[in-house]
């Protein structure tokens, strides 16, 4: 996972990163260790900090953000958003290659067979 941090207003710190990359490590299972790329955007504005995280995964783009006046907080909160937006996807993915055939098309299929013999 390539994380990367951007700051407005605001520097990153050290203990911010390591803040979000712990929390970040509960829910990396959920992207089987895919190749994918994080964006991080931490701004301060009016006494309330807002996170935003973008990840590239699977071809598909997901976002989250969320304003609350402690930064940890809305970090923890943002992750958690992610996290309920990959499991379904991941979800989605894993339902549509499992489908089943349809009975429509079982039956189309089949032939009548003679009990005579």
């Amino acid at each position: 996972m390539n994380i990367e941090f951007t700051g407005r207003h605001i520097e990153v710190t050290p203990a911010l990163k390591s803040h979000f990359e712990d929390h970040f490590k509960k829910i990396e299972p959920i992207f089987d260790g895919k190749a994918s790329n994080a964006h991080v955007i931490i701004e301060v504005e009016r006494g309330l900090s807002r996170s935003e995280v973008i990840i590239n995964w699977r071809n598909e783009v997901l976002t989250a953000n969320s304003s609350i006046p402690d930064m940890y907080q809305s970090l923890t909160q943002t992750i958690d958003k992610i996290e309920i937006q990959a499991r379904r996807l991941k979800d989605k993915v894993i339902d549509k290659s499992h489908k089943a055939t349809k009975a429509s098309e079982i039956a189309a299929g089949l032939e009548p067979q003679d009990e005579a013999a």
